[in-house]
């Protein structure tokens, strides 16, 4: 783990791991297999952790928070992300035009501008 070799390789997508774990639970991407379901809503998850996470939506817990302004986080990344907006920090940056982002959704969705892409466009108006 802490070489950065990863020797453990999808057979079917080819993604690369550095724990065998990793993969067995990547598996399930392809299987669409959710062995872990949550006991207050029925919500089913791939893995164990992700299903903890999202329990946090029901005890409303928000064990991850801020330093400098005391904000609070259910999920440890929305703290790291919710950092930048101290720290000014833009690590998402557009290839077409250069316009820098704190969140990569929203280097996502301004990439639409570009390809002229309307993903919630109907055909009815």
């Amino acid at each position: 783990m802490h070489t950065e070799e990863k020797p453990h390789a999808c057979d079917i997508c080819g993604k690369l791991f550095s724990v065998k774990r990793n993969l067995m639970v990547h598996y399930r991407t392809h299987t669409k297999e959710k062995p872990h379901s949550c006991d207050v809503c029925g919500k089913a998850f791939s893995d164990k952790s992700n299903l903890m996470v999202h329990y946090r939506t029901h005890t409303k817990e928000k064990p991850h928070s801020c330093d400098v302004c005391g904000k609070a986080f259910s999920v440890k990344s929305s703290l790291m992300e919710h950092y930048r907006t101290h720290t000014k920090e833009k690590p998402h940056s557009c290839g077409v035009c250069g316009k820098a982002f704190s969140i990569k959704s929203n280097l996502i969705r301004h990439y639409r501008i570009h390809s002229k892409e309307e993903p919630h466009s109907s055909s009815k108006c």
